[in-house]
């Protein structure tokens, strides 16, 4: 099982080194047999997951932006009480 990593660079490596995996596996993708497809398709999905760990460490670890509705309206700033 591929388990999402506490720090973004570990996730970040991990996806890296998976894509290296990845692409090595697809070489000579011309020539492929069957059961070497599904290897690779395989090898794919997974990649999809780290992507997917990466992106969730990457949304933890950057601050919050409140950037308006959905409809488009500009948020209002709170008034400043000094």
């Amino acid at each position: 099982m591929i388990e999402k990593k506490e720090l973004l660079s570990e996730n970040l490596k991990d996806f890296m080194d998976y894509s290296v995996d990845v692409l090595n596996a697809m070489d000579g993708a011309p020539e492929h047999t069957a059961e070497k497809q599904e290897v690779v398709r395989g090898k794919i999905q997974n990649l999809k997951i780290y992507l997917n760990h990466l992106e969730a460490s990457y949304n933890e670890n950057t601050p919050k932006i409140n950037t308006g509705s959905a409809t488009g309206e500009t948020p209002a700033i709170p008034d400043i009480v000094i």
